[in-house]
C-alpha cells in the first residue's frame, strides 16, 4: 500500500500505519537474519581492528559470530547492570575467560540490544563491574570504568561505592585467588565499540602495555523505533535478542550453516524452509562440551576431584548408553528418561526423575531434591569405597546447566569439605553446618570447572531444602 498517495490518511494516521508496518517487519525471521548478517560484518571488523579473539555473550552474542570464529562464550546478564539492581554475580563468575584474555592481550565480547539503548546493560555496566571487582581482588585497585555515553556520573559513583563490598563477597566464595594471579599479570580494562561510531581499521592492531583490553562490542546500530527500511529488507536493531520469540527453531549454528539459503530467500520462502525441515544440521548451540570420564569430548564435566560429573542428557539412546558406560551411579533429571535394557543396567544404580522445563520443573526439582540426596546417601555413602574419579557419580539434566548443577551443589554442600573430598566424619548431615556462604563456595567449585547458568529458582530450591536440613 502506498500510504503517502492516499489523501484520506492524515499525518498522524500515516505515522501510525508506517510504525505498525515496521513493527510487523521487525518480527519477520528473514528481516532479522538479514540484519544479523549485516551486523556480523561489523563484529568481524572490530576483531580485526584490535587483533583480538571473539567471545559471545550468551545467548544473543552467538548469533553475530561465525561458529569457527568463536573463541569462547560467557554469561554476563543485563539484569546485573540494571539501574538500582547492580551486582557482581557469584553464580556467573566467567573466570574461564581470564586465561584467554591474558594470552591474547584481551578479548572482544559481543552482544546487542533492542531499541531504546545504544548498548546493552551487560556491556555498559555488568562487565565493567566484573573487571573492577577482579582487579580489586587481584591487584588491590578497584577503579571502575564506564562509558560516559551510557552511564551517568551519578550512577557511576553509586556503582563504584559498592566495588569493595562485592570484592569481599567474591573473596569469601572460596575462589583460588592464587590461581587467578598466576594467569592475570595486568588489570582488565573495558573499551566500548558500537556501530554508531566510525571504526577506522589501523595498519596494525593497537597494543596496551598497562592492561588487557576487554573490548565490549555492541553489534547493532541504533535506529529510530528499532527498525529501519533498507534496500531489500527492514533492518532490525538487536535482531538476535530474545530469539525464542522469533527464531522458529533456528539456532545460531543452523543460521550460519544455511546462511546463503536463508538470506537469498523471501519471507515466505524462509518460513517454508523452516516448516519443511530443509535446513542442513548444525552442531549443538549454547552448550559447552567438557571432557568426559573416558577422555572423550562429551558434554560431561568432572567437578574437580570430587568424583561428581555433570552433563547434558543426550537425546539419542545410543549416545546416552555410551555416555553412561563408565558410570555405575547415575542421577537422570531429564524431562524424558531413556528406557534402559537390562544389559545396560547391570551393576548400575540409576535414579530417573523426569523434571520438565520452566516453573513447573523448578517446583518439582525442589520436591524431588530430598529423594536425590537420599539416593546419594544410599549408594555413594553407604558403600565401602568412596566416590572418586575411579568410582564416579554422573548427574544429567536437559541442559547440563540447571537441575544437574542444583543436585550436585546440594550433595557438595552436605558432604564435601573445602578440598573437594567427602568429609569422612560427616556421613550424616550435621545440624547448622549449612549456611549460604558454604553453598556459594561449593557453587564456585562447580563454576570453576564448567560454564553453567543455573536458574535463580533452582538455587532458591537448593537453599530452601538445605537450610531446612539444619532444622531436622
Amino acid at each position: 500500500m502506498n500510504y503517502a498517495a492516499d489523501p484520506a490518511i492524515s499525518d498522524a494516521n500515516l505515522f501510525g500505519a508506517v510504525s505498525k508496518s515496521l513493527r510487523k517487519d521487525s518480527r519477520s525471521v528473514h528481516n532479522r537474519l538479514r540484519s544479523i548478517a549485516h551486523d556480523s560484518e561489523f563484529v568481524i571488523d572490530v576483531s580485526a581492528a584490535f587483533g583480538l579473539p571473539l567471545v559471545a555473550n550468551e545467548r544473543c552474542g552467538r548469533w553475530y559470530i561465525p561458529p569457527e570464529r568463536i573463541a569462547e562464550s560467557v554469561y554476563f546478564k543485563s539484569t546485573d547492570g540494571h539501574t538500582g539492581q547492580w551486582g557482581f554475580s557469584l553464580r556467573r563468575l566467567n573466570l574461564h575467560i581470564i586465561d584467554l584474555a591474558a594470552r591474547s592481550g584481551g578479548i572482544v565480547i559481543v552482544d546487542s540490544t533492542r531499541r531504546g539503548k545504544r548498548m546493552p546493560d551487560a556491556l555498559s555496566k555488568t562487565v565493567p563491574i566484573w573487571c573492577a571487582v577482579l582487579n580489586n581482588a587481584v591487584f588491590g585497585v578497584g577503579k571502575l570504568y564506564t562509558s560516559p555515553t551510557a552511564v551517568s556520573a551519578s550512577e557511576h559513583a553509586q556503582i563504584e561505592a559498592q566495588i569493595g563490598t562485592w570484592t569481599q563477597q567474591f573473596l569469601r566464595c572460596g575462589i583460588d585467588i592464587a590461581k587467578i594471579c598466576a594467569h592475570l599479570d595486568k588489570p582488565l580494562r573495558p573499551i566500548w565499540v558500537t556501530p554508531d561510531v566510525s571504526l577506522i581499521l589501523p595498519p596494525e592492531p593497537p597494543t596496551f602495555d598497562d592492561f588487557h583490553a576487554i573490548v565490549l562490542c555492541t553489534a547493532s546500530r541504533t535506529v529510530q523505533d528499532g527498525a529501519e527500511r533498507r534496500q531489500g529488507y527492514t533492518y532490525v536493531q538487536g535482531a538476535a535478542d530474545d530469539h525464542e520469540a522469533w527464531a522458529s527453531g533456528i539456532t545460531p549454528n543452523l543460521f550460519w550453516t544455511n546462511k546463503e539459503l536463508l538470506l537469498e530467500s523471501s519471507d515466505y520462502e524462509v518460513e517454508e524452509i523452516i516448516r519443511n525441515g530443509h535446513l542442513k544440521g548444525g552442531q549443538s548451540d549454547f552448550e559447552s562440551p567438557g571432557i568426559g570420564h573416558n577422555g572423550q569430548l562429551l558434554d560431561i564435566t568432572a567437578i574437580a576431584v570430587t568424583g561428581i560429573y555433570i552433563g547434558k542428557k543426550k537425546q539419542s539412546a545410543i549416545d546416552y548408553y555410551n555416555d553412561i558406560t563408565d558410570f555405575n551411579t547415575i542421577i537422570d533429571l531429564s524431562s524424558a528418561p531413556t528406557a534402559l535394557p537390562d544389559t545396560q543396567t547391570t551393576n548400575k544404580e540409576i535414579l530417573q526423575l523426569p523434571i520438565p522445563d520452566g516453573k513447573k520443573g523448578s517446583k518439582q526439582f525442589r520436591a524431588d531434591l530430598p529423594r536425590i540426596i537420599a539416593f546419594f546417601e544410599r549408594t555413594c555413602l553407604a558403600r565401602s569405597e568412596s566416590i572418586s574419579s575411579e568410582n564416579p557419580l554422573l548427574i544429567l539434566c536437559d541442559t547440563g546447566s540447571d537441575f544437574s548443577v542444583g543436585a550436585a551443589l546440594s550433595i557438595l554442600s552436605l558432604y564435601y569439605n573445602e578440598e573437594g573430598h567427602i568429609d569422612e566424619n560427616n556421613k550424616e548431615p550435621v545440624k547448622n553446618r549449612i549456611d549460604k556462604d558454604l553453598v556459594r563456595r561449593r557453587l564456585t567449585l562447580i563454576v570453576m570447572q564448567r560454564k553453567v547458568n543455573p536458574s535463580r529458582a533452582t538455587l532458591l530450591a537448593v537453599n530452601s531444602v538445605l537450610m531446612g536440613w539444619n532444622n531436622n
